[in-house]
This record gives structure tokens, sequence and C-alpha cells, in this order.
């Protein structure tokens, strides 16, 4: 389905049926499809609204900045135009940040929120030092302004460290040129430098932050740092998995999640 939003045609999808809703929110240079372990899933229990963001997968792509207030803006238009009350979001890598910035604009709207391998701060800092090298953000972007493919590529390799991810990477890449350059590199400059953490303190919804132990992608000592300042959190951590253990760590991370998201 398509919602219009500003001229801007959105993709969202839904499944299933229940008294409660989930709204799963994906990455960078990533689209709703990702879910494509969790839906049928979850479906089981729950509404299950995938979406893809602006300037990624089916929905349209215009030639603007994107921020994560943008996201936040575009998913509230989805939640309404779904009829949803009060939903769960789960937000994976970039979505993550968007879910930390819907929940502190819309404080009432959310029922729970699921962080999956996030943070709350890309690009690492003197008083952060849970992100990126500046030096490695730095190379990646310029990596996917010289050649697209060779930067996504390069991308995917640090998603997943587990052995035997071959068919994963190549499923992961795929989805990446669904997308063009200039939407990550928009993200990527908006993102890099966002500092969070202010936000953090405005959430009280109940929170699961959940994390490979091995992802290098956002480092797990983000998400420690994540579930401890917010106000009513839970952590858990995917021993030996990388930055998206709801395709590496299947039934464990359904188990998980689905759990929390039955309790009241």
């Amino acid at each position: 389905m398509f919602l219009e939003r500003g001229g801007v045609n959105l993709f969202y999808e839904e499944k299933g049926q229940g008294d409660k809703a989930l709204i799963l929110v994906h990455g960078l240079m990533m689209t709703g499809e990702v879910w494509k372990n969790q839906v049928p899933v979850f479906a089981e229990n729950f509404r299950v609204i995938t979406l893809d963001l602006r300037g990624f997968g089916r929905s349209d792509k215009p030639e603007e900045a994107y921020n994560f207030e943008i996201f936040a803006e575009d998913i509230h238009a989805v939640i309404q135009e779904a009829g949803v009350d009060q939903p769960i979001f789960i937000g994976w890598s970039m979505g993550v940040s968007v879910g930390i910035v819907y929940a502190s604009r819309y404080p009432d709207d959310l029922s729970k929120l699921v962080l999956v391998d996030g943070t709350p701060l890309f690009v690492a800092t003197n008083d952060f030092p849970h992100g990126v090298p500046p030096e490695a953000a730095a190379q990646l972007v310029q990596v996917l302004q010289t050649d697209f493919s060779v930067g996504a590529q390069h991308f995917v390799e640090l998603m997943f460290p587990e052995p035997g991810t071959e068919d994963l990477k190549e499923w992961i890449y795929a989805l990446t040129q669904k997308s063009p350059q200039q939407s990550a590199l928009n993200c990527l400059a908006s993102a890099g430098n966002r500092d969070l953490r202010p936000l953090l303190d405005e959430i009280s919804v109940p929170t699961l932050v959940v994390c490979g132990g091995e992802d290098q992608v956002c480092m797990p000592e983000a998400s420690r740092v994540m579930s401890k300042q917010l106000g009513n959190a839970s952590l858990h951590v995917f021993p030996g998995k990388g930055h998206a253990p709801f395709l590496t760590d299947t039934e464990a991370f359904n188990r998980v999640v689905g759990d929390f998201c039955k309790t009241d």
C-alpha cells in the first residue's frame, strides 16, 4: 500500500491481526523486507506494519536532505493511516535513531519501544568512545561517494561477522541496491554527528534494548549506554552475533522480542 505525504509516496504493508500493533523500521540502505523472518511469526499475535522509509526501497526518493524528524513524521502518518492505537515501535540500526526521535516527539503515541543494534551517536567523540572512529566514518562516506556498490559491499561485510552468512550477505547487498546513492549519503550526512543522548532522558515508555555481542557497526557498549540512560529499559545481548541478530539468530530474537511485546 502507498500513503502520500507532502507529495511523497510512502510504501507500507500490514499483516496479521490482534489487539496490539507492531511497526517495524529498517536501517540505512535497507527496506522493510529485512523483517521477513519476523513478520509471519509476529503476525500470529499482532498487527504487523513494515514500511520503506522515504529514499529507500519502494517509497519515493526525493532529492532532498533526510533527517530523523522527517522519518518520524512519515511513520506518524503511516500509523494514523493504518488506524492503530499505541503501537510498539521496533527499530533496527538507523531505525533505532528514528525510534528515539519518535518517542521523544510523541511520548503518548507508543506503548513500547524495541531498539535493535543502534546507537545514540554514530561517530565516536571524546565523551562517547562507543561510536565508529571518525576516520572510519569518513572512509565509508568516501567509498560510497566514489563507488556506491563497493561501499555497500563493505558495509554489508561489517554487518555479518558470523561465519556461514554468505547467502545473507548476498541478499542484504541486493537490498542496498534498491535505493540510490544519494539517499544513503543524505542520511549519513545528517546522522553522523547527531547526538541523541539528551533525548533518552525524555523517554519513559517501556523499552527493550537488544544487540549482537559482536556488532561492528553499532558497538554493543552503545546499547548498554542507552539501556542505562533510558528510564524504563532492559538489555538483551545475543552473544557472538553481529549487527542483525534478527537474521542470524532468528528463533531466539523472535522469542525475546515477542515475549516483551506480549507482556502488559
